[in-house]
């Protein structure tokens, strides 16, 4: 469930944009630099004991915004819209993400605790997560001029003595800085109470896998001042690339929109043509598909295309298996329905492959649902109904980076139509503000 941090996982894990805004003092505005080094102990790949890391990053403390830099990577925290940018600086590209994606996945982690072993605990898993699952004490002791903090007897940090004193709420940032990388939350509470940033500071980690972490920080160079805000102008939105469903996502935060005049035309024309080549299943599927694709009003059938529906055998065949399923015998045999009307159609077989994901998914077969999706949008990239699909189905799979991609793309072209498609992620969001505002 837990993986150790390499080279890079670890600044990923940094970017994973819980820096939230929510209820913090306001800051003064700091940078800082900040270095961490990752000790290893137990830790082996194939026999061979993992090396041990070090990582160094430029930090901005902004009033509305942070950074992270290192050599190659900045990521850009938006304190007001909840967006992070993740930008790759040789090919000074971006990718925007969603920062409820972090809790997220962090709460469906907590829920996998069973798989815990005889060495790993809910406090070790609070301390990787940033996450309290059950009410703790703090004690704090002095050893070597350094606090010493712990929680129901676990050494969880070393906060060395010195440091620069910040406002409260430079403090705070910090805290939630700390809070990315995993930290628990009695710690995070202690170091936000304090008005300074720490000279150094150790957290102590143990991963499942059965070996332990040492983390130093390091924290020097803090100046007071910071730009009033942040600028993308320099970057683009990052080309398409990766598996399919990161190239669909990638084309879906480029283009997506809500559909426009135009659009609606040439699906009339569209579907004007699918009658007169007699191709009935393509003309009630290119329906839907409007429909589906945040258009609001169907295009309505005339008296004698609607006599071509009733007529025609596929047709049947399609409203048969649309009505709601009820058990896997069920669903199963809607898919092979579906699978077969495929045969059957010439330009719309993606708006029958949504239909096979929406049956997947209710199967529990959310790998090969999001597969699906992701086929449908590459024929039709403008079907919000399928980045809603997809994104539950990443979801499933414990996948929140890229399903909040898939819903964010869907929501921006649904724009609040009348198809309620993301009414579920809305109220998901707002729980997680109410429950979890310190990583929002």
């Amino acid at each position: 469930m837990f993986t150790r941090y390499t080279s890079t996982s670890l600044l990923r894990l940094a970017m994973l944009g819980t820096l939230g805004a929510a209820g913090a003092p306001a800051c003064a505005a700091i940078t800082f630099d900040l270095h961490v080094a990752v000790n290893y102990t137990g830790a082996t790949r194939g026999g061979v004991p993992i090396p041990n890391e070090t990582h160094k990053f430029k930090v901005t403390q902004g009033e509305r915004y942070l950074t992270v830099q290192d050599a190659k990577e900045t990521t850009i925290v938006d304190l007001v819209t909840r967006r992070r940018y993740q930008i790759d600086e040789p090919s000074r590209s971006y990718v925007a993400y969603s920062m409820f994606d972090t809790i997220a996945y962090r709460l469906l982690a907590v829920k996998k605790k069973g798989s815990f072993t005889p060495t790993y605990g809910l406090i070790e898993l609070e301390n990787n997560l940033s996450v309290e699952v059950a009410a703790r004490t703090l004690t704090e002791s002095t050893e070597g001029g350094a606090t010493v903090l712990a929680v129901d007897g676990f050494r969880l940090a070393s906060i060395g003595a010195g440091g620069t004193s910040v406002s409260a709420g430079d403090a705070a940032m910090f805290a939630r800085i700390l809070r990315t990388f995993g930290t628990h939350p009695r710690v995070l509470t202690r170091l936000s109470a304090q008005p300074r940033l720490p000279a150094s500071l150790v957290t102590y980690h143990k991963q499942i896998e059965g070996y332990s972490e040492t983390r130093t920080y390091t924290i020097s160079a803090v100046k007071q001042g910071a730009p009033a805000s942040y600028s993308l102008a320099a970057y683009k939105l990052r080309a398409p690339q990766g598996d399919e469903i990161d190239q669909v996502l990638d084309k879906g935060a480029i283009s997506a929109a809500p559909p426009t005049a135009a659009a609606r035309q040439a699906f009339e024309r569209e579907t004007a043509q699918a009658f007169a080549d007699n191709r009935v299943l393509d003309a009630m599927l290119g329906m839907n598909e409007w429909v589906f694709s945040g258009g609001g009003d169907p295009v309505m059938p005339t008296p004698a295309q609607r006599a071509l529906f009733q007529a025609n055998p596929q047709l049947s065949s399609l409203a048969a298996v649309m009505r709601k399923q009820e058990t896997k015998a069920e669903l199963e045999a809607t898919l092979a329905t579906l699978q077969e009307l495929r045969k059957h159609t010439t330009r719309k077989q993606h708006v029958l492959m949504l239909f096979e994901a929406d049956n997947l998914k209710e199967l529990g077969r959310y790998r090969e649902a999001a597969a699906l999706y992701a086929k449908a949008l590459q024929a039709n990239p403008a079907m919000a109904s399928a980045y809603a699909g997809l994104g539950m189905s990443l979801y499933r799979s414990d996948d929140t980076v890229r399903a909040w991609r898939s819903w964010d793309a869907g929501r921006r072209i649904s724009n609040g139509g009348e198809l309620d498609l993301f009414g579920n992620v809305d109220q998901l969001e707002q729980s997680l503000l109410r429950d979890y505002p310190q990583f929002l």
